[in-house]
This record gives C-alpha cells, sequence and structure tokens, in this order.
C-alpha cells in the first residue's frame, strides 16, 4: 500500500471524493513512486477496486488505483491520507471523534453531522484507538493535529488508526 500525501492538496474533501482522489493521483509523478521493494520508477498501473466510505449523505464508492512492480510484482494500492486502511470512516472523522473524546465532549453533533457514524461506530474508534494508538502517540509526543499523518508514517510506518500491520509506504 502507497498512501499519498500532498501538503498542499485538499486533505479533506467535502463533497466529491472521487474527484479529490483523482485530481490528487494525476498529481503523481509515477516515476517517483517507490515500491516496498526499495525499487523506484518500477511501478505501473495495474487496475483498480472499489472501496466504500463513510459520508455525510451516506455511502459513496471510491475506484481505488492500484500499481504493480515491474521488478518485484508487488501490487500497491495508491490511497489517499485521508483514507485509512481498512476502514470506511475518513481521517478526519476519525480525528474529529477521537478529539472529542479526549476533551470529554458529547458525540451527538458528530453524529448529527454525520448520520452513517453511529454509537457502535463511534466506540470502535475508541476502543481502537486506546489499544493501538494512544499509547504510541504519548510515548512519541504526537499530537492529533494537521500533522498526524506525516508523524505517524515517520514514528511507526502507517497511517494513524491502520490497526492491520500491512506494510504502507508514504509518498509525498
Amino acid at each position: 500500500m502507497i498512501t499519498i500525501y500532498l501538503p498542499k492538496s485538499n486533505q479533506f474533501p467535502q463533497e466529491d471524493h472521487q474527484r479529490a482522489y483523482d485530481e490528487l493521483i494525476d498529481q503523481i509523478p509515477f516515476h517517483q513512486l517507490r515500491c516496498t521493494c526499495g525499487r523506484c520508477g518500477d511501478l505501473i498501473r495495474h487496475g483498480s477496486y472499489t472501496r466504500k466510505i463513510k459520508v455525510s449523505l451516506g455511502y459513496q464508492r471510491l475506484k481505488i488505483n492500484r500499481v504493480i512492480c515491474k521488478a518485484c510484482n508487488k501490487t500497491h494500492a495508491l490511497t489517499p491520507d485521508w483514507l485509512i486502511p481498512y476502514s470506511s470512516i475518513l481521517l478526519k472523522d476519525q480525528v474529529q471523534i477521537l478529539q472529542a473524546h479526549l476533551a470529554g465532549e458529547s458525540m451527538e453533533p458528530i453524529m448529527a453531522e454525520q448520520p452513517v457514524i453511529d454509537e457502535s461506530a463511534i466506540g470502535y474508534i475508541i476502543r481502537q484507538f486506546k489499544r493501538h494508538w494512544l499509547p504510541r502517540l504519548t510515548a512519541f509526543q504526537i499530537p492529533l493535529d494537521k500533522n498526524i499523518v506525516p508523524a505517524c508514517f515517520r514514528a511507526f510506518g502507517r497511517q494513524l488508526m491502520q490497526i492491520k500491520c500491512t506494510p504502507n509506504l508514504l509518498f509525498s
């Protein structure tokens, strides 16, 4: 998996996530992408798959591009930094939930703004955060702010709230 982080891009699209994703992919200099095998410049487009994400109006399908390394034949999904691997809830929404939890605030405004995010999803996010991420962020003194993506990759080699330890590279 390769997470694309472009600080100047719209990190958290408000509506058309597919258009934002496609614009992000169009900005990538593919010759600079690095595979987990260490080779640079050997990745070529290799299809796509569809992922569902939760947005304020319900679910939206997002077509995620894949690349394959000509040297080692490994395939990688190209995910934007505003997606969390294996999660349908966007990074911005999970950060908002975690910030509210840490501040002792109610989750009602979040659920009102995002009807597809219910108490069960919020409880799961908070449990996973406490179990996997709070001790790590505390130990490395990483705040939940706009620099969370590069900080988590530097310290842990994966996206915030990425629970599975799938290899994930940050391309910025």
